[in-house]
């Protein structure tokens, strides 16, 4: 269905590396997750599209219990690892696919999400599904990547995502992450929009991203904009990207 032979091809064959990232497993960006969720000792978490296991790692150290999904079982195999290595025992790794989550409806306090939104085929039915297991006034946390608000950049921005990485599905700007949410039975608590930079070739090499696609994606930086060009600052040696975080309560 949709991307998802692309996602486990290209995340199978990286998924140590993913494991190793320091983008990932940022303790800045964990430590501010906990801080923002407050979690409860006893709660239960989803961790969605878990990747290296590095979300799951962080709540597990605050919560009960955690479950921690995705659908490539190489970046499962590689987040137990992860998860051995530091010694907790609360972490139950399985396979599953957001938009189609076998839980039964209000099973879990917290439901996070950290840099896979992006790659969700379906992100109205993959955030509908992450609501609907979630307890009323439990705690809904997505960081995903992000583009700035505006038509060129919500273009020409996923143009470059997709041309890193085939898998890419599409980085929601605010706006954008607004009326997806609207839609739902969550109340927003807290939403900020991140400027962040890669180190090149690093950006390049996480995904294999071959000469021909890097040489078309600095043709469209240089294409852009003086106004996109301000938002997006790039060099031989960086890139700039955005993300966007969301802390919502389902009402």
């Amino acid at each position: 269905m949709g991307n998802q032979s692309e996602v486990r091809k290209n995340f199978g064959e990286r998924a140590s590396d993913y494991r190793l990232s320091t983008t990932h497993s940022n303790p800045v960006d964990l430590e501010r997750m906990i801080s923002l969720l407050i979690p409860h000792p006893n709660a239960i978490a989803l961790d969605v599209a878990t990747g290296g296991g590095h979300t799951a790692i962080a709540l597990a150290g605050c919560v009960k219990k955690v479950v921690a999904i995705d659908i490539t079982p190489e970046m499962l195999a590689e987040a137990e690892v992860a998860a051995k290595q530091s010694g907790l025992k609360n972490i139950v790794f399985q396979m599953a696919d957001v938009q189609h989550l076998n839980f039964t409806d209000g099973q879990f306090d917290i439901v996070a999400s950290r840099f896979a939104a992006h790659h969700f085929f379906d992100i109205n039915k993959a955030v509908h599904e992450m609501c609907r297991v979630l307890k009323p006034g439990g705690k809904f946390y997505i960081l995903d990547c992000s583009v700035f608000d505006g038509d060129e950049t919500e273009k020409e921005i996923n143009r470059i995502e997709y041309l890193r990485d085939s898998s890419h599905r599409c980085s929601y700007s605010p706006r954008q992450w607004n009326h997806i949410l609207n839609k739902l039975p969550l109340t927003l608590k807290q939403t900020s929009l991140l400027r962040e930079q890669y180190k090149l070739p690093q950006w390049f090499d996480r995904m294999g991203t071959d000469r021909k696609n890097q040489k078309e994606i600095f043709q469209i930086l240089y294409n852009l904009s003086e106004d996109s060009k301000t938002l997006y600052p790039f060099g031989d040696d960086y890139i700039t990207t955005y993300r966007y975080e969301i802390l919502a309560i389902k009402t």
